[in-house]
């Protein structure tokens, strides 16, 4: 690949970029459906007829801008051990996902709130969704030998840790205090190792 090529790729990727984080900036604030596209070219600093040639709606935007953020974690995912256990490498790819959402607190509510009430992204909504078990999906079958096209394994263990996940996410004790979700996730992630089987009290 020639230089001039190669600028004008690494280009074409920071404009796409630019418009990506521009959509979800201004939907998280205001609302999809409150934002327009001549919004989003002026935050992402290029011309609307630009921000058309790139995609063709702002819940396209939106959607690649979610995919390409996810995209990171299934790279993670990727790059584990090769001799790692699946649900360790899961357990730890998730846990950096609960990491950044302690550190960004409300930030999840809004994606969600954004994903479930946008009566614009009611079309795209489960095309996401499927995208996104599926990128996991598909590592998982490559860590663990299978074919994700003839064996329900590789299903099922990406649908049981996704479980997990947002199950430590939104478990609440009894007493109302929000529990740690890293603890949260290690007690999921123990359960799914074991079986779903509970450890009996020697007093039972």
């Amino acid at each position: 690949m020639s230089d001039a090529t190669g600028l004008r790729e690494r280009k074409k990727t920071e404009t796409r970029v630019a418009i990506q984080q521009a959509v979800l900036f201004l939907a998280l604030g205001r609302g999809l459906d409150a934002v327009t596209a001549d919004e989003i070219a002026a935050a992402a600093n290029v011309s609307v007829r630009t921000f058309h040639n790139y995609f063709g709606s702002k819940e396209e935007a939106l959607v690649a801008a979610w995919a390409s953020e996810f995209e990171v974690y299934v790279d993670a995912l990727r790059e584990r051990p090769a001799d790692e256990p699946i649900l360790d490498a899961l357990e730890h790819v998730f846990g950096e996902i609960a990491s950044r959402i302690g550190e960004h607190p409300g930030a999840v509510e809004g994606h969600v709130d954004l994903l479930w009430t946008s009566v614009a992204m009611t079309r795209h909504r489960s095309v996401l969704l499927d995208a996104a078990v599926r990128m996991v999906t598909d590592v998982v079958a490559s860590r663990t030998a299978t074919d994700p096209a003839t064996d329900v394994y590789p299903h099922m263990v990406t649908a049981a840790a996704i479980s997990a996940m947002v199950t430590a996410y939104q478990f609440t004790p009894a007493s109302g205090a929000a529990g740690d979700r890293a603890r949260l996730l290690r007690q999921t992630f123990g359960l799914l190792r074991s079986g779903l089987q509970r450890a009996q009290s020697p007093f039972a």
